[in-house]
């Protein structure tokens, strides 16, 4: 059996971070939150290689944002897409980080996209033999 995957959940508003931490605890994930860009650099700094994903707000009080968590976190993990809390973004505005962005305020919609992140994952990452038996 996996270990269940932990998530580094870095968002400012209380609610939505709670809402977001209930909804992927019961979906099985452990889940590390903070309020901070600073929290979540921190957390990042220390316990990188026990965090599986990051799903970030854009915009976050203070000199960290999640454009800076997300750098941080593809310096360990150049394969995997941070999942950016955002409701637009201008293109001038991205710079070129593997990201898939979701509203902030639909929670259920960053569960879907980690599950989906992750079967395409495992399916990615299969052998031929695996994939055919499917």
């Amino acid at each position: 059996m996996l270990a269940p995957a932990t998530v580094l959940v870095v968002e400012n508003d209380p609610i939505t971070r709670e809402l977001l931490e209930n909804i992927l605890q019961t979906a099985g994930c452990q889940v590390l939150a903070v309020p901070t860009g600073n929290a979540g650099l921190l957390s990042l700094c220390q316990q990188q290689a026990q965090i599986d994903w990051l799903v970030t707000r854009v915009r976050l009080p203070g000199l960290v944002d999640g454009w800076l968590l997300a750098d941080e976190y593809h310096r360990h993990n150049p394969d995997r897409p941070v999942i950016l809390l955002s409701g637009e973004i201008l293109e001038a505005d991205c710079p070129s980080v593997d990201a898939v962005l979701v509203v902030p305020h639909a929670p259920m919609m960053v569960l879907e996209t980690l599950k989906g992140l992750a079967l395409f994952e495992m399916v990615d990452d299969a052998p031929v033999e695996m994939l055919r038996a499917a």
